[in-house]
């Protein structure tokens, strides 16, 4: 479908199941953590992050046109490229802040063991608390469609591959300390080095989550499937501390 912008340039639309979006809207998304809050500059620019969010996922970034991202942020081809050089800059940058986003929540997850006025008390399980993890980490399906084809363009792309290289040791790194604190919130130590660990973890969770999708599972669907095959994880690599 197109539609005719009224300066003159012919704009596609993204084709969408209007009970996906429905769904979506009353679940909330997982990753995007795109926010039309501020003004001027800074929410335009949020929310063409936002759009291209949707659109990237939805039709693939090779496929995705400038014109497509602005008909779904409701902006023109100048408030695009005031804001970003190209769709490549914009689609670099979109995938960092969600992966960062994704680690947030987990690291504020663990790190409220330690604060003594957390509402919450501790779970009594280890493996409760990799699961918990495991949720808030979990993208839904429009993330796990949009890693996908991040990791597609990597694979064809020099450029994006060496950045989606950077990322991605980031994201291992944040992983790895995330896990350790969790770990030694319950007196437990990995059987692994910490990287290894969170490489398993990390593969574990993409993986499953790509296999959620393709079995049609809604968000909460995913997210189950990825917290048993990461609880698992949890079962085979820690030891108490001071074990045999």
């Amino acid at each position: 479908m197109c539609r005719l912008e009224s300066d003159g340039i012919v704009a596609a639309t993204v084709p969408r199941s209007r009970d996906r979006l429905e769904q979506q809207r009353r679940e909330g998304s997982r990753t995007s953590y795109v926010s039309v809050d501020g003004t001027g500059r800074e929410a335009t620019r949020n929310r063409v992050l936002g759009a291209a969010y949707e659109v990237f996922a939805e039709v693939g970034i090779d496929a995705a046109t400038v014109e497509a991202i602005c008909a779904q942020a409701h902006f023109s081809r100048g408030a695009f490229y005031s804001n970003f050089a190209s769709k490549d800059d914009l689609f670099l940058e979109l995938i960092e802040k969600v992966t960062n986003d994704r680690m947030r929540r987990a690291a504020g997850f663990v790190h409220a063991f330690g604060d003594a006025s957390a509402a919450a008390p501790m779970p009594a399980d280890p493996a409760d608390v990799v699961r918990a993890i495991a949720d808030m980490a979990t993208e839904d399906r429009t993330g796990v469609l949009l890693m996908a084809e991040v990791r597609i363009r990597a694979m064809r792309d020099p450029a994006i591959a060496e950045a989606y290289r950077t990322f991605k040791e980031r994201t291992l790194a944040q992983i790895a300390d995330i896990l350790g604190l969790a770990l030694r919130a319950y007196g437990l130590s990995p059987r692994i080095a910490s990287a290894t660990l969170a490489r398993i973890v990390l593969e574990t969770w993409e993986t499953a989550s790509i296999a959620a999708v393709i079995a049609g599972e809604d968000t909460a669907g995913i997210s189950a499937l990825v917290a048993a095959r990461t609880a698992e994880i949890g079962l085979l690599f820690a030891d108490e501390d001071g074990g045999g």
